[in-house]
């Protein structure tokens, strides 16, 4: 949507606040905003807009936006709908820079063109920044701005935290939060009618007290506009954490290759997240926790995680869930662990996680702290404790937080492993020292994840990749352009100049022709169909296997010929192998959106896939073949070899940078099954689809 950063700027910290549909009428919005849309703080002007009225609230009120002494900032639109059109004209007719829309702008008799349109195309043609409409409205705890229908709780310390969300109700439910979550700006976005997710993520990126941007997502209205600010953010060193809702089975998009049913909305998300580094989240505990790790201003050094705790249970539960979350723990060094066993009680394991507590009690709770502190194959501290109030280990626990935190710029945090026990004060204490207290062992341990990821994410080098071949590209383009799917024998001559090996093949169209290529190609061969307009030959009995002689070619083919048409590929048999799936489905929004998954018949129903954004070079595609919970199979299983994971992994990335360089030309890509064997990959099958695919039911 691209709104200039000055109109965002006018729209979230605006120093003169207009309220249209000021009311000295109790519990209308019009009464409250004028109450409350500047704080103590707020050091800028509100004035009231009503004709009626010349003061509301001791506020001065003007007959419209054009009387006011100066133009308005931003006007918050307390009027109905069928009074909005003519508000928003007022407003741009004044110079107003920004709108808050809180209305649902519903249309008894709908109009053509619809009001939101109208209202949209107004805003974007006299440059203004809208938030909404069909929102609760936005505040700023910096300076001290409410353009919202009610004063949340809690505000009244500015925090470093930005939160933007397409759910009012979550919005309401971050911005009142009691955990001592601080937040600076809060927006709910309402249906973005003419400034979007993007447009706030790059003004927000340019406030100095902006150290961690969450997202609660529907959808993403404008991508290019999107990617480019979570770019931008990535760039300033600012996290972007995201949730992303809708991810049910229903919400998926389902298309013609068996990528496009894999991918869905909510592996697309993934995708994306994953390749622009965005941390992805399931739950608004685990965000909240994660927000709060993030805002802390410091980084990871390299290393694991190393973790201090007083019960020996919560020691296993710890152990436990962070192997489920695969958070890494640090392997202590030989030196670490000489410095514990120097001050643990005998029997006291000088393990990670370590659990410290013994006859000595709380003198050796700081001195265990300080190791892990200073342990240089430790990368950040939790000190794992119940922060139940009034108990002295409370207290000890803190301090000695403290004194490491003090002691080394690693983040150290305090994990309460029952949210329900955390003393408020005791926390409030150690984030006001700039030490996050995460409210769950579950949900903890996976910010701490998230935030190793994040960093190694942007240490993560960019690999060089050969591009696809520029005559090769040129001559595919031509053919693409002509649209149909492309014949089978073609889709295989286009994985294998993308640089994967296929079985010799040749088409036949009488049993003679069959003879003859499998002759060429070596018994035992396959036969499939190849006529037009069947693309899952299985599904059909058109791919028949292990063909040994020419009897059994010359009678499989006759049948097939009578049930699917005379049309018919003849292929070398190639070698055992695992069956991996490797597709393309074209996202509306993000464009080409790769899958890999398990292959063969299988793929869908199993539903173990990893969606990726071409390209990809072999270390990250290696990264996403072990991501699979079936990648074990790779390693070779009831006595077969293992697979060459290298190879695949080769041509995962040659299959990406053929996409990368074709995706726009194509709707869907199938290769399926890849065959990885002992030494090699095979492409087996390969489905191409041009055009626009066709939706399923």
């Amino acid at each position: 949507m691209t709104v200039p950063q000055d109109a965002l700027a006018k729209l979230l910290a605006p120093r003169r606040i207009a309220v249209v549909g000021a009311t000295p009428r109790e519990h209308a919005v019009g009464n409250a905003l004028m109450r409350h849309a500047g704080g103590a703080r707020f050091e800028g002007s509100v004035w009231g807009i009503n004709p009626r009225y010349e003061e509301v609230e001791g506020r001065p009120c003007f007959a419209s936006l054009g009387a006011a002494p100066e133009a308005p900032d931003c006007a918050v639109m307390a009027v109905s709908d069928d009074r909005l059109m003519a508000a928003m004209e007022d407003a741009a007719a004044a110079g107003v820079g920004a709108a808050v829309i809180l209305g649902r702008l519903y249309e008894a008799q709908p109009s053509n063109p619809p009001l939101a349109r109208r209202v949209a195309d107004l805003a974007r043609e006299a440059g203004m920044a809208v938030c909404g409409a069909n929102c609760m409205g936005l505040f700023n705890a910096v300076e001290d701005v409410h353009l919202c229908m009610t004063v949340l709780p809690y505000r009244e310390v500015p925090g470093r935290v930005a939160f933007l969300s397409h759910s009012g109700s979550t919005w309401s439910g971050m911005g009142g939060n009691r955990r001592q979550l601080d937040l600076s700006i809060g927006v709910s976005m309402g249906n973005e009618l003419a400034t979007g997710v993007g447009d706030y993520i790059r003004y927000l990126v340019t406030r100095p007290e902006t150290a961690v941007i969450g997202l609660v997502l529907e959808t993403v209205r404008d991508a290019e506009g999107f990617l480019s600010a979570i770019d931008a953010a990535g760039e300033a060193d600012i996290p972007v954490v995201a949730l992303k809702l809708g991810r049910s089975e229903r919400g998926r998009r389902f298309a013609l290759t068996h990528s496009g049913a894999l991918a869905g909305d909510a592996r697309v998300y993934d995708a994306v997240f994953r390749r622009h580094n965005v941390v992805p989240v399931r739950t608004l505990d685990e965000m909240s926790d994660t927000l709060e790790l993030l805002s802390c201003g410091r980084r990871p050094a390299s290393g694991g995680l190393g973790i201090q705790t007083d019960s020996g249970g919560e020691r296993q539960l710890i152990t436990d869930l962070a192997d489920d979350l695969s958070v890494p723990l640090a392997q202590l060094s030989q030196a670490t662990r000489e410095a514990l066993v120097a001050v643990l009680d005998p029997g006291l394991e000088p393990e990670n996680p370590v659990d410290y507590w013994g006859e000595s009690g709380f003198a050796v709770l700081p001195k265990v702290t300080r190791i892990l502190a200073d342990a240089p194959e430790v990368g950040m501290v939790a000190l794992a404790t119940n922060m139940v109030s009034g108990r002295r280990i409370l207290h000890e626990s803190d301090a000695a937080l403290e004194a490491a935190h003090a002691a080394t710029d690693k983040p150290c945090v305090l994990l309460a492993n029952l949210s329900g026990t955390i003393d408020p004060d005791e926390a409030l204490r150690l984030r006001r020292a700039g030490i996050p207290v995460l409210s769950g062992t579950q949900t903890g341990l996976q910010a701490i994840g998230h935030l190793m990821d994040w960093q190694r994410g942007r240490a993560r080098a960019s690999e060089t990749l050969e591009p696809f071949d520029p005559a090769l590209l040129r001559r595919w383009r031509m053919r693409l352009a002509e649209g149909a799917t492309l014949a089978g024998e073609e889709a295989l001559a286009l994985v294998a100049e993308s640089g994967v090996a296929v079985p010799d093949y040749a088409i036949a169209t009488d049993p003679r022709m069959a003879a003859a290529v499998a002759r060429r190609c070596g018994y035992p061969v396959v036969l499939k169909t190849a006529e037009r307009g069947i693309d899952h030959k299985t599904d059909v009995g058109g791919v028949v296997l292990g063909l040994a002689d020419e009897d059994a070619l010359v009678a499989a083919y006759r049948t097939m010929a009578r049930e699917l048409g005379p049309r018919v590929l003849v292929q070398a048999m190639a070698g055992p192998g695992v069956e991996v799936m490797v597709g393309m489905a074209r996202d509306a929004s993000f464009g080409p959106v790769m899958t890999l998954a398990m292959g063969g018949i299988l793929v869908e129903l199993l539903d173990d896939a990893v969606a990726f954004v071409p390209p990809v070079g072999p270390v990250e595609a290696a990264a996403l073949i072990a991501r699979l919970r079936g990648a074990r199979m790779l390693d070779g299983v009831r006595g077969r070899p293992a697979a060459d994971r290298e190879a695949l992994a080769q041509a995962i990335s040659r299959l990406s940078v053929m996409v990368a360089a074709l995706g726009d030309a194509v709707a869907g890509l199938d290769v399926n099954p890849l065959l990885a064997h002992e030494k090699g990959v095979t492409a087996v099958d390969a489905l191409v689809v041009t055009g626009e695919p066709a939706e399923q039911t």
